[in-house]
């Protein structure tokens, strides 16, 4: 873990993905994140089925190294605790649904003046001037709004998601990279600003290609797995799975034929380069599964790997989980998850030359366990918050 944001308080009242992947990128960076949940069964995510060892495996992945407290923000009393940490942090990360923040009058228009320095950190599904605002929004339902789901999966059967979380993972990026951006300029200024990323306006750049293929007047049916200029590029059989291989250029293709023993197609003027291959795509992609059906995959991925052709195993998620360079690239690491025992959590994809190692193990917080004693920091003592608890404010 880094230390870049070592004294910098983050107080995060998120749920599910992209708010809690922005704090978690935050803790990674050595911040000190503080988690605001409601009591009872905390955040959405974290007793949502399977909860199992005590939570869902996702809200463990994504919570690692944050504090947990809990508070009311309904209840008066709640709303007045949450404003005095406040006092005391640097940055507020949210997503809740719009207007949700802004009703208990904690939007930034309502802090920003007591709070000049506060950096509000806020992600939604589209932007605040949509016509979509007040609409629901997920990775998936996202998926659907920005065209994936239109542009993915095969011509003759409808557009598929995808069931990894891409856009809940870039959009709490791209709001890691505007809160450390409003953190430089509040060095020069003095002053915190709201920060705000819409889930819709992260896949604008994802799907760019696309976009201006339709302002052009042209528009590209779903290919699978083929790739919509460069052939052949696919995913093809192997004798015990199977393999994408992707010639981008000339010299790959040149490469490829060579190394399969088919040079003489080097010749031939149907296969004289990527348009006049693409004409006849089903033959070329023949010539390639001739080649790959009864070899190994992994065999010809180092093949591959010889002779310059990019090419990527297709795995299963299973045999991706257990690949040892995950922990050793520190993506996955073991955390302790109080009184669950030891828990799998995610590391992070930055790697900073400065940082020194970090061999601890985070913690997953149990809900509210930090509570009391974030409390007693703000001058409560046991009385008051046992009262507190007593009357459901924390």
């Amino acid at each position: 873990m880094a230390n870049a944001l070592a004294g910098i308080r983050v107080i995060e009242v998120a749920q599910i993905y992209a708010g809690p992947y922005c704090g978690l990128q935050l803790a990674h960076f050595g911040a000190e994140v503080i988690k605001i949940e409601p009591p009872g069964e905390g955040e959405f995510l974290r007793m949502r089925p399977p909860a199992w060892r005590g939570a869902n495996p996702g809200f463990i992945m994504l919570n690692a190294g944050k504090k947990s407290v809990t508070l009311n923000l309904k209840h008066h009393r709640g709303r007045e605790l949450l404003m005095a940490l406040l006092a005391t942090a640097d940055i507020l990360v949210e997503n809740y649904a719009s207007g949700a923040l802004e009703g208990l009058h904690l939007g930034y228009e309502d802090l920003a003046q007591r709070f000049p320095r506060l950096i509000y950190a806020s992600c939604k599904g589209y932007g605040p001037d949509s016509r979509w605002a007040r609409l629901g929004a997920m990775d998936f339902t996202v998926q659907a709004a920005s065209g994936i789901v239109d542009m993915t999966g095969y011509p003759d059967r409808p557009g598929v998601r995808a069931t990894a979380a891409l856009i809940d993972t870039s959009t709490g990026m791209h709001l890691v990279a505007g809160i450390l951006a409003a953190l430089i300029e509040r060095e020069r200024t003095g002053r915190g600003q709201k920060v705000e990323v819409a889930m819709l306006d992260v896949c604008v750049p994802a799907v760019n290609g696309m976009i201006a293929n339709a302002l052009d007047g042209n528009s590209l049916p779903r290919l699978g797995n083929r790739h919509p200029s460069a052939c052949p590029s696919n995913t093809y059989p192997a004798a015990d799975g199977e393999i994408l291989i992707y010639c981008l250029t000339e010299d790959h293709w040149r490469r490829f034929a060579r190394l399969i023993g088919r040079a003489d197609l080097l010749d031939d003027p149907r296969y004289r380069d990527h348009a006049r291959r693409y004409a006849i795509i089903d033959e070329v992609e023949q010539v390639v599964r001739d080649w790959t059906a009864h070899r190994r995959r992994d065999e010809m991925i180092e093949l591959l790997i010889e002779h310059g052709v990019p090419c990527a195993p297709v795995r299963s998620i299973t045999e991706v989980a257990h690949d040892p360079e995950l922990a050793r690239r520190g993506l996955i690491r073991t955390g302790e998850f109080s009184p669950h025992g030891e828990v799998t959590v995610m590391g992070s994809a930055i790697k900073m030359a400065g940082a020194a190692s970090d061999e601890s193990r985070p913690r997953v917080p149990d809900l509210g366990e930090d509570t009391a004693a974030v409390l007693a920091s703000l001058g409560l003592d046991a009385g008051a918050i046992a009262e507190l608890r007593r009357d459901g404010v924390i």
